[in-house]
């Protein structure tokens, strides 16, 4: 099966499994050609990778998946609240398998109590804030497939607004939403930056040029779940533009001699980095001068 445009309802299962004419390009496999290398997005490519399985790892219990399918989907259904404190017991884990065959999201009860808290709070953040309407109408988790020079791309935005300006994705996290700590740490590290630019590409290719606005909700899973809103300016979206079309150059390559190299055969010689050596040139700076042992010629030492 083979779909182009903007396709409402698409699976996550199919989405994931890929859908487009030919093997095509998201953000998460652009951030790990970028980041590793072309053999390792091969590898994680459900086109690609005779072997890929999809990953039915304990991360599918964890709260953010939870919260997520709760703020975007409004729907409980799919939850399976499992009464038990741990998945020690036999019970447990044959509850917890079953919810995984079924397509469900088994979660702990007290997990449960926590995911529940969370999001309230986001509800109750969201409401006070500059986009108080996310997640409410508009569109969730619409899916793009588009060929652009010769790649084709898909990308599938956590929540869209009804006029197509607004964009919005949902991240949650065990540890700080406080935007420059997030922006400086996750974002770049999970591929954020290429994810928004390419959703916004995908929008300006199937739904033409228009001032548009790509937000990152970021909700912390830890008491008081701390809530903050990140968007990255000019200069950072060009930043990912660039890495997008990196990893599209690289991507085609690829596909057109069938080879996708690892990391280099050659030494790579690791230099440090400015911040920290800066660093420590500023430490040296500010210790004591240590005073000097000379030998008196007597066996003795004294101090100058």
């Amino acid at each position: 099966m083979s779909s182009t445009g903007i396709i409402d309802g698409l699976p996550i299962a199919d989405y994931i499994r890929d859908v487009a004419p030919v093997p095509s390009l998201s953000a998460s496999l652009a951030h790990i050609l970028l980041s590793r290398s072309p053999q390792h997005a091969w590898m994680a490519s459900a086109r690609l990778n005779p072997a890929w399985e999809p990953d039915e790892s304990e991360a599918r219990q964890d709260i953010g998946t939870i919260v997520h399918a709760i703020l975007l989907e409004g729907d409980r259904s799919r939850i399976v609240v499992i009464e038990a404190d741990d998945y020690r017991s036999k019970l447990a884990k044959e509850a917890r398998d079953l919810a995984h065959v079924q397509g469900k999201l088994p979660i702990l009860a007290t997990r449960m109590v926590e995911a529940d808290a969370a999001v309230e709070a986001a509800r109750d953040q969201l409401a006070a804030s500059e986009i108080a309407d996310a997640f409410t109408g508009g569109h969730a988790e619409r899916s793009m497939l588009w060929e652009e020079d010769g790649v084709w791309w898909r990308s599938r935005p956590d929540w869209t607004s009804g006029d197509g300006l607004v964009v919005v994705d949902l991240k949650t996290t065990g540890g700080s939403a406080e935007p420059e700590a997030w922006s400086r740490g996750p974002l770049l590290a999970h591929g954020a930056d290429l994810q928004a630019a390419l959703a916004l590409r995908g929008m300006r290719a199937l739904m033409g040029h228009a001032e548009r606005s790509f937000i990152f909700v970021v909700l912390e899973t830890m008491p008081p779940y701390g809530l903050s809103l990140v968007g990255l300016d000019p200069q950072f979206m060009e930043f990912a533009e660039t890495k997008l079309d990196a990893a599209a150059k690289t991507w085609a390559a690829c596909l057109a001699d069938g080879r996708w190299p690892g990391y280099p055969a050659r030494v790579c010689w690791a230099s440090p980095p400015e911040y920290l050596v800066y660093r420590w040139g500023e430490r040296r700076a500010l210790e004591p001068e240590r005073p000097k042992i000379v030998d008196d010629g007597e066996g003795e030492t004294e101090e100058l």
